[in-house]
């Protein structure tokens, strides 16, 4: 059995796609110590069970799956990872590691990474696009995710912490505070507890979708939500929709087509209102988790995210009417294919994206 099972716990947006090719690419070297990590991909799915009712059926199945290729292995180190744990109640995880790896308990080690306010709003924002969620204008997200508490962070760390005690670390995903500056090496520096490693090859980092583009994912997403059949398996269309926006982001970002465009950022005129509302919550998990204060002065900062500009995301502001037109084509495909098979569609797609879990 491995000697220490780290978990990666996200958040979604903090560098766990880039953690997670380092992982899978053995794109690392620590000397004298070995490394298992139980997935072609990530562990999305392992997570998913402790959230959605109607994939609670699979929970047994998952951990056992990785509970038998961690008791197998020598390994110094196990690690779990999947940004889908920032959705997980942290007492429900600890009964699933009570029931499923109760001989790991005692050997486990969890770590989160958060994202300041500012920067979090707008990479939420951009992936509620991309995975086709009903998001207009970032100013109705604001609002809509401040009325939801969705980044208010203080107490559902403390509930980690809580649960798991000084197990439980909490890292603040701001470039200035990572080791080497670099989301990999500070997670392998706490891998290790030091700088004990080397990472062996450069891994390529997500980078992030211009407004033309979201504009031109968005259109897609419209176009193919018109072939939805019914109610009934809109969980599933929903999914497989989901799993077409995240691939499409990724040739998007190596296709010129919108590249040229501005990235998205804060509108200046909700500045004051997002400093208002999240000052306290940065000042509280300032004190509950870090030295210093780095949540709350990168709040401050926030202006250099923000411009007074319009950035509608509407693609004839920003495309041809051929392009237009030829998206069109595409998606009504696609939303055929969704339609008819949605779990098949995501299936397909996740294969050809990192291989099957």
């Amino acid at each position: 059995m491995i000697d220490e099972l780290v978990i990666h716990l996200g958040d979604t947006k903090t560098g766990s796609t880039s953690i997670q090719k380092a992982l899978v690419a053995k794109a690392y070297d620590i000397p004298n110590k070995t490394l298992i990590y139980p997935t072609a991909n990530n562990h999305i799915g392992l997570a998913k069970t402790l959230t959605l009712k109607r994939r609670f059926a699979e929970r047994e199945k998952r951990f056992k799956r990785v509970y038998d290729v961690l008791a197998k292995s020598d390994a110094n180190y196990g690690v779990v990872s999947a940004e889908h744990f920032q959705f997980v109640d942290p007492v429900v995880f600890d009964e699933a590691i009570k029931t499923y790896w109760p001989k790991l308990r005692d050997r486990i080690r969890l770590v989160a990474y958060v994202r300041p306010h500012g920067g979090k709003i707008l990479s939420a924002f951009a992936e509620r696009v991309k995975l086709g969620n009903d998001v207009e204008t970032i100013e109705r997200f604001i609002q809509t995710s401040s009325d939801k508490r969705m980044f208010d962070y203080t107490e559902r760390f403390s509930k980690w912490r809580d649960v798991f005690g000084d197990r439980f670390t909490l890292r603040p995903f701001i470039r200035d505070e990572l080791y080497n500056r670099d989301a990999i090496q500070d997670f392998f520096h706490f891998l290790v507890g030091g700088p004990e490693f080397r990472i062996t090859e450069e891994i390529a980092a997500n980078s992030s979708l211009t407004v033309s583009q979201l504009a031109l994912l968005r259109k897609l997403h419209v176009q193919i939500a018109k072939h939805k059949k019914d109610k009934k398996g809109v969980a599933k269309f929903k999914e497989g929709k989901g799993s077409i926006g995240r691939v499409m982001a990724e040739y998007m970002r190596d296709n010129p087509l919108g590249q040229d465009g501005e990235k998205v950022k804060l509108p200046t005129s909700k500045i004051d209102f997002i400093k208002e509302r999240y000052a306290e919550d940065a000042k509280a998990l300032d004190a509950a988790f870090f030295s210093g204060s780095p949540m709350f002065n990168d709040l401050q900062q926030i202006e250099r995210s923000a411009t007074d500009k319009p950035q509608p995301l509407k693609a004839g502001k920003y495309f041809s009417k051929e392009v237009l037109q030829s998206v069109d084509i595409f998606s009504d495909v696609l939303g055929d294919i969704v339609a008819n098979a949605p779990t098949s569609t995501k299936k397909a797609i996740s294969k050809s994206r990192s291989g099957a879990e």
